[in-house]
């Protein structure tokens, strides 16, 4: 299948020893190619004057109207406000991360790509005519996808009135060309500061209505790409009390606003890893505005290629990336480190390492542990197993203790179907069947080592990895 990757800035694969380092392999084996993919959304007019005015005429009309009925509704109260996030993953998701943070406001007003983002990089854009005004949360990997399930919650920043509310325009755009027909919220605060909550996908969105209140953290909807829009995501800007357009993000070269707006203010760069995976094809087939392609596999055999693939947020130059293979018993397959030496930061970036699966792989499970900007990621993969991708879809089941020495436990919020004890061959030891939501396992007769514990419950299948002391 054609790859159909869109707004990647360049397509980098280079040989395996010009970018990874101090690879070990105890098996004679090493990836046999690199590839590097750092993300570029398109950067347009977002959106034109005249669509910003409409916007502002209607605040001023939905006003007028909460007035006769709440004279009191915009009394001038208190210093701005600090907010938290206006964004969560949706209940139950608990894969590594879901956004990268792609633009900021633009602090260089001079057009013509004159960028300066709060902490005077370059995270933002401007077009012929204007400059950037909010932060954008982009859903990511898989924005698509994950737009149709609803993981990115948009949630109140601040308490405040609705002052405009606009739902049921079309939710799937593909292009940033100004089109002022988005779905979303605008919010005004106590002190009399406006939050404006844009792209939201259709349907999506609170019951509440323009004159009603929200708390802080309150649900109101979740991220589309409506209006003028070519990716998933969240637009939040503000504006103070005297209408002027605010970064709440302080830094050195905000001249905005002096303090920051923020409850906590999120670090510039947060590098992280929102998922670890294993593909049998080396394409992402991405093509706006349909769910993605992702060839994901668990289970691999001889003859056959493997794609271990990372998904980034904030990948800086020079940063490491250390990967570690463990083999079936539980040795070091191969480790190595890849330093990132492209010459500038990226905000959104995936890469991938391919291998060609032969017989110097073992059969069994594999477990993959890459630590990245200070934190541990894993997954696991198969050989001649019977893993599935399945295997990887996350169900709300917790196991404790690990490392364990006789028994551990599982405790779900719905009852768990069955249960499979098995060794790192693949082989099962044991099986059974609760149908409890509370589960225990007893490891007293099994030698020191590791095991994988497969809990099914409903369509839904969850493997853990433990440690028999």
């Amino acid at each position: 299948m054609k790859n159909q990757l869109l707004f990647f800035l360049s397509f980098l694969a280079v040989s395996v020893s010009a970018q990874n380092k101090n690879v070990v392999s105890h098996y004679g084996v090493e990836p046999s190619q690199f590839e590097f993919h750092p993300v570029e959304l398109e950067k347009s007019e977002c959106i034109t004057q005249e669509a910003r005015q409409e916007a502002l005429n209607a605040i001023a009309a939905n006003k007028k109207e909460i007035l006769k009925s709440n004279p009191a509704a915009f009394k001038i109260t208190g210093s701005h406000p600090l907010f938290m996030l206006p964004i969560r993953a949706k209940a139950g998701f608990n894969d590594y991360g879901y956004y990268t943070l792609n633009n900021q406001v633009d602090h260089n007003f001079t057009p013509n790509n004159n960028l300066e983002d709060y902490n005077c990089g370059q995270r933002t854009y401007d077009w012929a005519s204007g400059n950037h005004g909010g932060t954008d949360y982009i859903l990511w990997p898989y924005p698509w996808t994950k737009m149709a399930e609803e993981i990115m919650e948009i949630v109140a920043a601040a308490e405040g009135v609705i002052i405009d509310k606009r739902d049921g325009n079309f939710d799937l755009m593909c292009s940033n060309n100004g089109n002022p027909n988005w779905n979303g919220i605008i919010i005004e605060h106590a002190d009399g500061s406006q939050a404006w909550y844009w792209h939201f996908k259709s349907g999506a969105i609170t019951s509440k209505g323009v004159g009603d209140t929200v708390a802080v953290g309150e649900y109101l909807g979740a991220a589309g790409s409506s209006g003028s829009s070519d990716w998933p995501h969240l637009h939040f800007e503000v504006f103070d009390s005297n209408g002027v357009r605010i970064d709440p993000y302080a830094g050195p070269c905000n001249e905005m606003n002096s303090e920051t707006w923020w409850q906590d203010q999120p670090d510039y760069n947060i590098p992280t890893i929102n998922r670890l995976s294993t593909h049998y094809s080396t394409e992402l087939y991405q093509d706006c505005p349909n769910p993605e392609i992702t060839y994901e596999e668990l289970n691999f055999e001889p003859g056959e290629l493997m794609a271990l693939r990372l998904f980034y947020r904030d990948i800086q130059e020079g940063a490491n990336t250390d990967i570690t293979i463990y083999a079936p018993n539980g040795s070091v397959f191969m480790s190595y480190t890849w330093t990132a030496n492209w010459g500038m930061d990226y905000a959104t970036a995936w890469a991938q390492w391919i291998f060609d699966i032969d017989n110097n792989w073992p059969d069994g499970v594999y477990n993959v542990e890459v630590v990245f900007g200070g934190n541990t990621y894993e997954t696991i993969f198969g050989v001649n197993t019977n893993l599935g991708v399945e295997d990887l879809h996350q169900t709300e089941i917790v196991m404790y203790p690990n490392p364990a020495t006789s028994q551990v436990f599982l405790d779900s919020n719905k009852p768990i179907d069955s249960i499979t004890l098995f060794d790192l061959a693949g082989r099962s030891i044991r099986s059974f069947q609760p149908h409890t939501s509370k589960a225990e396992i007893d490891l007293m007769d099994l030698a020191s080592g590791i095991y994988l514990i497969k809990a099914v419950s409903g369509s839904e299948t969850q493997t853990f990895r433990v440690n028999k002391l």
